[in-house]
C-alpha cells in the first residue's frame, strides 16, 4: 500500500471512529459501542470505504490494550485487597462458570440437534464474559470501586483462570488427547507455578529497583521502556503456559501497587493503553460479518436474548447466595451477560478439532459478537431494574442524591474525619454542598445519619457530571491518599479552571508544586495542627501566653519560612 493511500485509510478510520464515538456517547450508550459500530462500518464485511482484510492480525495487536488495561487495574488492587476478595474470585467466579455452563449446555441440548460434547464446549464458551468490555465499561462509568464493579471483576478473574482447563478439554472431548498433548499434567502445573513465581520476583524485586533507578536519574523514557518490557514479558510468559495474557499483566500490576512509583507507572501506561483499547473494539466490529448476521437473523433473534437472559439470571442468583446485595447482584448479572472474546479462541479450537460443524461454528461466533454489541443496552437495563427493585436505600451515583438543582455549591471529595468536619461547617453556615466517597460502608453510614453523601469515584467524568462539578463554586479534597489526591487536584484544575480547589497535601514541596499549577488553596495539614498543639505544650511548661503567640506567629511568617529553614527530615522540602 502506498503512503498516500495508507494515510487516506487512516484518516477515514479515525473520522468514522470519532463520529461513531461522539454519536453513541451522546445517545448514552458509551464509547465502546461507538468503537464497535465504527469497526463494522469500516469493513471488511460491509461496503465501507476501507477494506481491511488482516482483522485477525489487528486483533492480536489490539489485544495488548486489554493487557495494559488489566495491568492498570492491578495497580489499584493491593495484595491484601485481592486476598480479601478470594471468596468471590474462587467461590462465586468458579460457581458462575460451572452453573452457567451447565444451564447453557442443557439449553442447547433441548433446542438444537447437537452432540453432548459439542453442546458442552459451546456452553463453556458462552459462560465466559468479556473482560475487555466489562472492565472498560466499568472504568468509563466510574463504577470499578462500587460493589457490582468489584463483584464483576472477581467473576472475570475467575474466568481467566479457567482458560487452561477449557483449552485442555477440547482434545479430550474430541477424543484426540493422545495426538495433541504429550505433556504430563504435573509438568504443566509445575511450569505454571514457575512462571508465576518468576513474575513475582520481577514485580517485587527487579522491576521496582530498575524503575527507581530510572526515576532518580530523571530518565523517564527509559522508565517507560523498562515498564512496557516487564508488562509484555509477563503477558507473553503466561500465554506460553496456556494462561490468559491479562492474568499475567494483572498479577504484575498487583505486585507494583504497593510501590511509591504507582502514579507515575499509571501515567506512563495511560496514552498507549487508551489507543490500543479503542483499536481492540474496532477490530471486534471488523470481525462481525453483517451479511451473515442478516442471513441468520431469525436464529440470532432466538438464541442471543435467551443466552443473555440465562447468563444474567444465573449470576444474579449466585451473587445473592454469596452475600452480594440485591442491587449489586442485579447490576453484576447484567454487566457480565455478554459472551467474552476468549470464546472466539475456544470455539475456533473446537471447530478445528471437529467438535463443531462449520455451520454451527459460524452461528456460535455470531452469537458471541451480537451479545457483545448488546452490552451497553444490558448495562442500562440493569441500572434501571436495580434502582426500581431495590428498596433498601443503598446509595449510588445514579439515585442517591440529585445534584441537578445545586448551583455554586461545594463538593467534598473524601468523607473521612476531615471531610465530616467540613460537611458540618458548611451545613451550619447553610452553604449548599454534597460529599463523595469511594467506600460504600462510609457512604451508607453517612446516609443513615442524614448526610448528603454519594458513592462514586471522582476520577470518572460521569461522576464529575453527576455532582454538577461544572456548576460548583469549590471542591475540598481530603488526603486519604496523598498521591491520588494531588493527581486528582491537578486533573480538576485542568478541566475546571474556574473551580476553587482546596486540598490538603503531605508537605511543603507538594504545596508549592500545586500552587505553581494554579491551585492557590493547597496547604499542608500537619504544620498548623503541630503549631497549635506545640503552643499548648509550651503553655503547660510555663512559657507566657504572649511569648507563645509571638513564637507561633514567627513560624507562620513569610509562608512558613522558619519551618522550611529548620526542617531536616526530608530533602524534598524547599529551603
Amino acid at each position: 500500500m502506498e503512503l498516500s493511500t495508507a494515510l487516506i485509510a487512516i484518516i477515514i478510520i479515525i473520522a468514522a471512529t470519532a463520529i461513531c464515538v461522539v454519536l453513541f456517547e451522546r445517545l448514552g450508550f458509551g464509547a465502546i459501542l461507538g468503537f464497535i459500530v465504527a469497526g463494522i462500518a469500516i469493513g471488511p464485511h460491509t461496503p465501507g470505504p476501507v477494506p481491511v482484510h488482516a482483522v485477525d492480525r489487528l486483533q492480536d495487536i489490539a489485544e495488548l490494550g486489554v493487557v495494559l488495561f488489566m495491568f492498570t487495574i492491578g495497580l489499584e488492587m493491593r495484595p491484601r485487597k485481592v486476598w480479601a476478595m478470594r471468596r468471590l474470585i474462587f467461590g462465586l467466579g468458579s460457581a458462575q462458570m460451572a452453573v452457567t455452563a451447565a444451564v447453557l449446555t442443557a439449553y442447547l441440548l433441548l433446542t438444537v440437534v447437537i452432540h453432548w460434547q459439542s453442546a458442552l464446549i459451546i456452553g463453556l464458551a458462552f459462560a465466559l464474559s468479556s473482560t475487555a468490555i466489562v472492565m472498560a465499561t466499568l472504568g468509563e462509568r466510574g463504577e470499578l470501586s462500587q460493589e457490582h464493579g468489584q463483584t464483576s471483576f472477581a467473576v472475570l478473574m475467575a474466568q481467566d483462570m479457567w482458560v487452561v482447563p477449557l483449552m485442555a478439554l477440547v482434545p479430550i472431548l474430541a477424543h484426540t488427547q493422545s495426538q495433541t498433548s504429550a505433556e504430563p499434567l504435573w509438568q504443566k502445573a509445575a511450569l505454571i507455578v514457575a512462571v508465576i513465581a518468576g513474575i513475582g520476583i520481577i514485580g517485587r524485586l527487579l522491576l521496582p529497583a530498575a524503575l527507581l533507578y530510572c526515576a532518580r536519574r530523571r530518565q523517564m523514557t527509559a522508565f517507560t521502556l523498562v515498564l512496557f518490557l516487564a508488562v509484555l514479558f509477563s503477558a507473553w510468559a503466561v500465554d506460553k503456559v496456556g494462561i490468559s495474557m491479562t492474568l499475567g499483566a494483572f498479577l504484575l500490576g498487583v505486585l507494583l501497587s504497593v510501590s511509591d512509583l504507582r502514579y507515575q507507572i499509571e501515567t506512563s501506561i495511560a496514552p498507549i493503553k487508551e489507543i490500543l483499547m479503542g483499536l481492540f473494539f474496532i477490530a471486534v466490529g471488523m470481525s462481525i460479518d453483517v451479511g451473515a448476521v442478516v442471513s441468520r437473523w431469525d436464529a440470532l433473534l432466538f438464541h442471543v436474548p435467551i443466552v443473555l437472559l440465562l447468563k444474567t439470571l444465573v449470576l444474579i442468583l449466585l451473587a445473592g447466595a454469596f452475600g452480594v446485595s440485591r442491587q449489586g447482584a442485579i447490576r453484576t448479572g447484567f454487566y457480565c451477560s455478554q459472551v467474552g472474546e476468549f470464546a472466539f479462541v475456544l470455539l475456533g479450537a473446537a471447530s478445528l478439532a471437529g467438535l463443531i460443524s462449520d455451520n454451527g461454528h459460524t452461528l456460535a461466533m455470531l452469537v458471541v459478537a451480537v451479545s457483545m454489541i448488546a452490552t451497553p443496552l444490558m448495562v442500562k437495563a440493569g441500572a434501571i431494574i436495580s434502582s426500581r427493585l431495590d428498596k433498601d436505600g443503598k446509595p449510588s451515583v445514579a439515585d442517591s442524591f440529585d445534584a441537578k438543582n445545586l448551583d455554586r455549591h461545594v463538593v467534598i471529595i473524601g468523607y473521612d474525619v476531615v471531610g465530616n468536619l467540613i460537611d458540618e461547617m458548611l451545613e451550619r453556615a447553610k452553604i449548599p454542598h454534597l460529599a463523595v466517597d469511594r467506600d460504600l460502608e462510609v457512604v451508607q453510614s453517612a446516609r443513615r445519619a442524614g448526610r448528603q453523601v454519594i458513592y462514586g469515584d471522582m476520577r470518572s467524568t460521569s461522576t464529575q457530571k453527576s455532582v454538577g462539578l461544572e456548576r460548583a463554586k469549590a471542591v475540598y479534597l481530603t488526603a486519604q491518599d496523598f498521591s491520588d489526591t494531588k493527581a486528582l487536584a491537578i486533573t480538576l484544575r485542568r478541566f475546571y479552571p474556574s473551580l476553587d480547589i482546596y486540598v490538603r497535601v503531605k508537605d511543603l514541596s507538594d504545596q508549592e508544586e500545586l500552587v505553581s499549577k494554579g491551585i492557590r488553596h493547597a496547604a499542608t495539614g500537619y504544620i498548623e495542627s503541630t503549631l497549635a498543639r506545640g503552643g499548648v505544650l509550651l503553655k503547660d511548661l510555663g512559657v507566657p501566653e504572649q511569648d507563645v503567640i509571638e513564637l507561633v506567629n514567627a513560624f507562620r511568617e513569610k509562608d512558613y519560612a522558619l519551618v522550611r529553614s529548620t526542617y531536616v527530615g526530608n530533602k524534598t522540602v524547599p529551603k
